[in-house]
């Protein structure tokens, strides 16, 4: 499987990188995916398997650049997004 499309690395790649998707998981993704024609990180929200902070994340290195947390009152609220998408999807793995 391809890593790049020209100099930016592939948005899958990515998040295999980050620990939001396993790589055989992303490859089932990918195959499923072209039924749908969808884009890869709009599928991958749909089907649970990750949640919008990762992807925001993924596609901001996937471009060169990097999120920069917010502090403050409310910043809580991403970091307890990802905790429990984390908790449902290690749920969900040990039911498969």
């Amino acid at each position: 499987m391809q890593d790049t499309c020209g100099d930016r690395p592939l948005l899958g790649t990515v998040l295999v990188a980050q620990g939001a998707v396993d790589g055989g998981i992303l490859d089932q993704a990918l195959k499923a995916r072209e039924q749908t024609g969808e884009r890869l990180g709009e599928f991958l929200l749909r089907l649970g398997l990750i949640c919008r902070p990762e992807l925001d994340r993924a596609v901001a290195q996937q471009a060169g650049t990097e999120l920069q947390e917010e502090t403050g009152f409310g910043s809580g609220l991403r970091a307890a997004i990802e905790r429990r998408h984390g908790y449902r999807r290690d749920f969900q793995a040990v039911f498969r």
